[in-house]
């Protein structure tokens, strides 16, 4: 197939214009952002004079104050006198209706947005609008808005709309909504008293809620009914539904209401029985799995009386529970009170091994608030033996300070014992911290003289001692410093993989070659050789601008729905208030993972950048892999930490941790120290001591804008449903100027590789992420960035390790993650989201110097190939959707066989202009299909950036731009190069990780030494 001339020069012309349109485009944006802001700010300070005495209503001022009515409402505290002064105005009445009309449109946005304006105006009419809305509202996301519009009304009167909206509703919106319906406070006393009798488990939900936010004898005692009468229903909903089809009228939308024992009330058949199925079945979500939701409902009933009110707990029913989780609830519960029964109640149920571990956290609660039971314990320990002296020991070990200096007075036999204990138990890092920080001599010798006696028969106490201990407590030991030694991690040489790789290989060298003798089969005898290696190179050409063209249209496809995403996440998050954000259960609890190597000079800048984020709920967990410098004393310095024997569950495997350290003063911040084992190895360890709802994989050299993870977190709330996998932006630091652990000012590196680099990013995040994030199909988030749900990450097995569930090591560990992820989803026929935050960002450091470039991109191809050769189940498999039937196989075709096709595309370009083959038309071609597209995508990547924000001045916006027309004359060409180097080294005896050195943050005037 041919193009005519005048066709190509035509769309050449009309990309020239588009690429000149798009940059004059994101110029005036950045006019246009700009003149933006300056009309804010000056129509802000106006705003003060509308609550003037004498102030005279405009229709200007009106129209502003209209404009502008979130942010008024949301800073300035307005009376009511106020209020009804200016919201009687002609011009508010007008634009309230108008509102009330869009809550009835088809767009949600306008539905969204409509609610939230009407609650800033807070009148009745406003209100009653909304509540009808709300009950009739199907988007769940949408409803949330709703619901939160009401509850900035605070009108009593509103409860009952938003508990009716409760009814049916995903378990995502009732644990939200729940909360909001919380914060009327006293208003719900009285309202709630007609609701106690109600059997649905949705109000159920909602009463034992209140019941931990609200003080009340009667939600107490309907805890109290919750666990009573728990078994006797979870019978009966067993015996209800044990012969049921998963399709039938009891877990259907309109078989909500029971007419007897095993029939239900169907608005459209009347009185059927449950297994009663018809075609206007649809399921109600609340009905799955009621036996398991009624258990979930008495453990939150069980604890959160164990937090308000422990002393009802203090029974025989409950302490001898036949639930073992509300057993031991119940033993931990003893430990919140100061009777001192109860600590021999404690005693007792710390000797059954069922409830040891449930008592052992309630007698450490006990001494920390009630240190007078300290000699009840002595006594009780000196008076035990066997497995109830070990487990004494483990509790007096929370005391360490207090036990040990016994051992400088008469109860000196008591002290020893719980040491030689511990020893034997190999819990001694509470000793060997207690020895790092002890001052008092005397005492000092007469801990080491214990420890010297048994280093022989402990291979635990002799490590952690030459591991931790100063040098002049090792020479009175008379041991050695242990050094551990590194470990060499290397991928394994997977033999089935490399020849599947030859095979691929094979193919894409002999494709063209193949093409070119079916194309002229009639021919192969009838020229000379010569005269068919110049057809041979000029069909070549010709093959390669067409397949140059097919990538680049793939391309524009995506910017095209990335276009379309933008301006829906955009909205999306200019609905979103911070009020809204920070109300409670509003976004997942977050824990932020920060692996760290090495990164002595810049770990305390990084720690404070992220423990100051703007955030309602998450911890920090840094975790030290095995670095060979000072970081892990550096922190415990800075921080005033200590070491502590940390209560995890290891549900992941990786290498040993050496010890966990807190300070209780800092809550937000664990830091963990373990054997290196490589960043997949370290974040699977940090999943384990995480605590939250959600992690978020961060390197420890990079920083997060203050709000980033507010907004990629706030994405749980666009879909209605899970997201297990979130990602962001990640750009280059170098260039930006960086104090204390905060970016002052946004530059563009003066390095031209890491300048090449900021275009690239900005084309994979602004024009790939974006484009299959509206797919639905996002296989890649940036391990520098994410946000994951722990229990998926911990049911698909965790980071890819060779100590880990599959035994098996990447260098792609985070790609991997996410496909693996999305096929537990596809293989659970879960309805799920993998969803990008355009403007979440995280800067980072990358390489300045070509031989570390190159390193890193070999690393990446050889990643990519061990994840489609791990899983080429999903490619071309249509039981996985568009993943298995789009998006697998463009990542097969185009970014891992594809750059075999583009070098070969580049030598046959360079051949035919060398020996003059290439005509104009060909040369058009070329240029138009690898060339001219792929400027206009770099270009329109820089545009979509900075849809919403300026990130960059107009200096450094034209010099993106102008390496965005460079880089497509010899530096993509180079990185495809680099990629196929990567792909035959996937061939050979792995080299290990290739990693580069880093120089630290530029302007911080530090510079680190980690590896990534």
């Amino acid at each position: 197939m041919t193009i005519p001339s005048e066709y190509l020069l035509g769309a050449a012309v009309l990309f020239l214009w588009l690429t000149v349109f798009v940059v004059l485009r994101t110029l005036l944006n950045k006019a246009r952002l700009a003149i933006k802001q300056e009309t804010l700010k000056s129509q802000l300070r106006q705003l003060p004079q509308i609550f003037a005495p004498v102030y005279v209503q405009s229709k200007h001022m009106m129209r502003m104050l209209l404009e502008h009515i979130l942010y008024l409402t949301q800073n300035v505290n307005i009376s009511a006198q106020q209020k009804q002064r200016l919201f009687n105005a002609d011009t508010v009445s007008y634009f309230e209706r108008t509102q009330m009309r869009h809550l009835a449109s088809h767009n949600r946005f306008m539905r969204m947005n409509a609610a939230r304006l009407l609650a800033s105006f807070g009148t009745d009419n406003a209100r009653k609008a909304i509540e009808k809305a709300l009950l009739r509202e199907k988007h769940f996301p949408t409803r949330l808005y709703l619901a939160n519009a009401l509850s900035d009304i605070k009108d009593a009167r509103s409860l009952h709309a938003l508990i009716q909206s409760l009814k049916g509703a995903h378990y995502w919106y009732r644990n939200k909504v729940n909360m909001l319906i919380a914060s009327y406070g006293d208003a719900l006393k009285d309202f709630m008293r007609g609701y106690y009798w109600s059997t649905d488990i949705e109000i159920r939900e909602l009463l034992v809620d209140l019941a931990g936010v609200i003080p009340c004898v009667e939600l107490k005692e309907y805890l109290a009914d919750i666990l009573h009468r728990g078994f006797g229903e979870i019978g009966k909903i067993e015996k209800q539904t044990a012969n049921l089809p998963s399709k039938c009228c009891y877990y259907c939308v309109h078989g909500q209401i029971e007419a007897g024992k095993d029939h239900r009330q169907c608005p459209y058949r009347g009185k059927v029985a449950n297994n009663f199925h018809c075609w206007r079945y649809r399921t109600l979500v609340t009905s799955l799995s009621p036996a398991v939701s009624y258990h979930r409902l008495m453990v939150r009933a069980a604890e959160t009386l164990e937090r308000f009110y422990p002393d009802e707990l203090d029974c025989e029913y409950y302490l001898e529970h036949v639930d073992k989780d509300i057993q031991s609830i119940a033993v931990r519960s003893l430990g919140h009170s100061s009777h001192e029964r109860n600590v021999r109640t404690l005693l007792f149920y710390l000797e059954r091994d069922e409830t040891a571990q449930a008592a052992r956290a309630g007698l450490r609660l006990l001494l920390n608030s009630h240190p007078q039971y300290m000699p009840q314990m002595i006594e009780a320990f000196r008076n035990s033996d066997g497995v109830l002296h070990n487990r004494l020991a483990e509790v007096l070990s929370s005391r360490i300070e207090y036990v040990l200096t016994k051992l400088l007075g008469y109860e000196h036999d008591f002290a020893a014992g719980v040491v030689n204990e511990l020893i034997t138990m190999g819990r001694v890092s509470e000793l060997i911290e207690f020895l790092k920080r002890n001052r008092n001599k005397e005492l000092e010798a007469k801990l080491v003289e214990i420890i010297r006696f048994r280093l022989s028969d402990s291979e635990v106490l002799a490590r952690e001692c030459g591991l931790f201990l100063p040098d002049h407590l090792l020479q009175e030991l008379g041991i050695s410093r242990i050094s551990p030694p590194a470990k060499k991690r290397e991928e394994k040489l997977d033999r089935k993989m490399v020849r599947r790789l030859y095979v691929m290989l094979s193919f894409a060298v002999v494709f063209f070659p193949l093409l070119y003798i079916l194309k002229y089969y009639d021919r192969l005898g009838a020229m000379p050789f010569v005269q068919h290696l110049k057809y041979f190179v000029l069909n070549f050409n010709i093959n390669f601008a067409y397949y140059a063209m097919a990538v680049n249209a793939i391309y524009l496809g995506l910017l095209f729905l990335s276009k379309l995403n933008i301006r829906r996440a955009s909205r999306l998050w200019e609905l979103k208030g911070m009020t809204m954000l920070f109300k409670p259960r509003m976004l997942p609890s977050v824990s932020i993972i920060a692996p760290a190597y090495n990164e002595e000079m810049t770990i305390i800048e990084s720690a404070n950048s992220l423990l100051n984020l703007k955030y309602p709920d998450y911890e920090l967990v840094v975790v030290n892999d095995g670095s060979k410098d000072n970081t892990l004393r550096t922190l415990i310095e800075h921080f005033d930490l200590k070491k502590t024997d940390f209560s995890y569950q290891e549900r992941l495997k990786h290498y040993p941790i050496r010890g966990i350290y807190t300070n209780p003063a800092i809550p937000r911040l664990i830091v963990v120290d373990k054997e290196n084992g490589g960043k997949a190895d370290t974040l699977n360890a940090g999943i384990n001591v995480a605590s939250k709802e959600y992690f978020c994989g961060i390197d420890a050299d990079s920083l997060l804008e203050s709000d980033a993870l507010l907004k990629i977190a706030s994405l749980t709330l666009d879909y209605g449903v899970e997201t297990p996998a979130l990602g962001g932006n990640v750009f280059p630091i170098n260039g930006c100027k960086v104090d204390k652990g905060k970016i002052e000012k946004i530059g563009v590196p003066r390095n031209w590789l890491a300048r090449l680099q900021m275009v690239e990013y900005l084309r994979a995040f602004m024009c790939g992420r974006l484009g299959w994030d509206y797919l639905n199909s996002l296989l890649i988030i940036s391990g520098a960035f994410g946000l994951f749900r722990k229990e998926r990450v911990v049911a698909a097995g965790g980071y890819l390790t060779s100590s880990g569930q599959y035994q098996k090591d990447t260098v792609g560990e985070d790609m991997e993650l996410v496909v693996r992820i999305s096929r537990l989803m596809r293989e659970k026929k879960l309805k799920y989201r993998i969803s990008y935050a355009f403007n979440a960002n995280c800067w980072t450091e990358v390489p300045e110097e070509m031989s570390s470039l190159k390193k890193q991109r070999n690393r990446w191809q050889r990643g990519l190939i061990d994840i489609m050769n791990f899983h080429r189940k999903l490619i071309f498999n249509p039981s996985y959707g568009v993943m298995g039937l789009v998006a697998m196989p463009y990542y097969l075709i185009f970014e891992m066989i594809g750059p075999l096709f583009e070098i070969q595309g580049y030598l046959m370009v360079a051949i035919a202009a060398i020996f003059g083959m290439l005509s104009v038309r060909l040369a058009l071609l070329l240029f138009f299909a690898s060339i001219l597209m792929g400027i206009f995508i770099s270009i329109s990547s820089v545009r979509i950036a900075e849809h919403l924000n300026v990130y960059f001045s107009y200096r450094d916006t034209l010099k993106l731009l102008k390496t965005a027309i460079l880089e497509n004359f010899g530096p993509r060409q180079l990185f495809s190069f680099w990629r196929v180097l990567g792909f035959l080294n996937a061939m050979r005896k792995p080299q290990g990780w290739d990693k580069f050195a880093r120089k630290g943050f530029a302007g911080s005037g530090q510079a680190g030494g980690k590896a990534a």
